[in-house]
């Protein structure tokens, strides 16, 4: 009788099936070929971002450099308040002026501008500013500010991946220039 028993539970056990090791293989590599392709997702996603970021950052430093001209020229011009040297240095506003405001440019730095589009100023640079910003008023296109990216001394940029390249104009329209 026990030997009965036994083949019976072995004749069981033929029937039931698990996994072979290609099925597992397969499944694995199924498996790879699906997290490849979210880390590749992942991956745009995150540049996608650092590339949004530095364009919202340099609009927004061109913007505060557009608006403070636009102070500086109602303040001048409609209140005719009378503008200090270091403003006019600094920021020089009229017909078909331009400057480069740039924590990098020497002439930045020997005329005091720091005090004037710095922290304490119009708080647009720092020391540790990655982008130079230069703008041009002209009579017939209004202001325009090229916000570039900057290098450091071995030629690469300080911002991260290919983004860096990026350069943003913003161009706006003042009366009474």
């Amino acid at each position: 009788m026990k030997k009965v028993r036994m083949s019976r539970k072995a004749r069981g056990r033929g029937k039931e099936r698990g996994l072979t090791l290609i099925e597992v293989l397969v499944a694995f590599f199924i498996l790879f070929v699906v997290t490849l392709a979210v880390l590749q997702l992942l991956s745009m996603a995150y540049l996608v971002n650092l590339g949004s970021m530095v364009r919202t950052e340099l609009t927004y430093k061109a913007e505060q450099v557009v608006e403070t001209i636009r102070l500086l020229n109602f303040r001048y011009y409609w209140l005719q308040a009378t503008p200090t040297a270091t403003e006019l240095n600094c920021c020089p506003i009229g017909i078909n002026q331009s400057m480069t405001i740039s924590n990098v440019d020497p002439t930045y730095i020997s005329n005091n501008c720091d005090q004037f589009w710095g922290a304490s100023g119009a708080n647009i640079l720092h020391s540790d500013s990655r982008f130079a910003l230069d703008y041009t008023i002209n009579p017939n296109l209004g202001v325009t500010v090229h916000a570039v990216p900057l290098k450091d001394a071995n030629g690469n940029y300080l911002y991260l991946g290919p983004v860096a390249t990026k350069v943003v104009v913003y161009v706006v329209q003042l009366r009474n220039f």
